[in-house]
């Protein structure tokens, strides 16, 4: 019999511990959440459960601000392990997700004479992926915004997200590793560029759609200290008619409602207020625009 992928589970049927069809070896939470609440919808907990069966990276897309990163802690949440992150830069390499050695460090107690600068080991840090792969317990492994690293950086990692195994030839003798536990990949994209086909051939993909305006209710709820349905609803509507301004470059997300919300909540403006106030004056509309061009286009509007 087929068992359903379960592991995960949408937000209004959360579960603690995972279920079959996947054993982890989960001991300890190291890390609180930095995100809060995150809402779980049934076909990203499905792909997310997808990506453990058949344990594969999950690549997610969607546009800034939608909760790509903060997936990463609802699925450790689920599964009670920490998140381990790494945030990509332009000047990424493979090695740097793996481990890094401080040659700035090691060469200056070279130059001061220091007898242990001969031993690498000591100038050794393992950094998100080498750390997980080093570990015996179960971890979720955040590698965040990799469309901003250079073009050879996702395919120089097709060995070690294949194989779970790295090793450190800078240290005699050298190091090698292989995972003991299975681990969770989540991988996030702004799609500012094309990935590499042969990366992509090895990853579950998923993209975060923009919530509809029951979801977004529903987050408000959950991020803004519970404010009346009626004033989440209205914020929602409000918000929604601000994206729907033609000609905007940079349209606000999911993290820019958030934070609206909140200010709104703090200075005070009641519904009353928020319903008659034209699109032109809505409080606090540096909160959700981030161009100048863009505030304009609103002001204008």
């Amino acid at each position: 019999m087929t068992k359903p992928f379960d592991i995960i589970r949408p937000s209004s049927e959360a579960v603690v511990k995972p279920a079959e069809p996947i054993t982890l070896k989960v001991t300890r939470v190291l890390r609180g959440d930095p995100f809060g609440p995150y809402v779980l919808s049934p076909q990203l907990a499905t792909t997310v459960n997808v990506a453990l069966a058949l344990d594969q990276p999950l690549l997610v897309t969607g546009e800034p601000g939608c909760g790509k990163t903060a997936l990463a802690w609802a699925v450790a949440a689920q599964l009670g392990c920490r998140v381990l992150e790494f945030h990509t830069k332009s000047t990424s390499t493979a090695r740097d997700l793996l481990y890094q050695v401080d040659s700035l460090r090691r060469f200056h107690d070279a130059s001061t004479g220091d007898a242990g600068a001969k031993d690498a080991g000591k100038y050794l840090a393992y950094r998100a992926l080498g750390e997980a792969i080093r570990s015996p317990t179960t971890t979720v492994v955040l590698i965040d915004e990799i469309d901003k690293a250079p073009r050879d950086f996702p395919n120089d990692l097709l060995n070690e997200l294949d194989q779970m195994e790295f090793s450190v030839p800078d240290v005699e003798p050298p190091l090698r590793f292989r995972a003991t536990a299975k681990h969770f990949i989540l991988i996030t994209s702004n799609s500012e560029r094309r990935l590499p086909m042969p990366f992509l051939r090895r990853c579950v993909y998923a993209h975060v759609e923009f919530p509809d305006a029951e979801t977004l209710a529903k987050i408000v709820d959950l991020h803004c200290d519970a404010p009346a349905k009626s004033f989440a609803a209205l914020a929602v509507r409000r918000f929604l008619e601000l994206r729907a301004t033609d000609g905007l470059v940079k349209i606000p997300a999911t993290g820019e409602l958030i934070a609206w919300v909140r200010v709104l909540q703090r200075i005070g403006i009641d519904e009353t207020q928020l319903a008659a106030t034209p699109m032109a004056e809505i409080p606090a509309l540096e909160t959700v625009i981030k161009m100048i061009d863009d505030l304009r286009t609103v002001r204008a509007s």
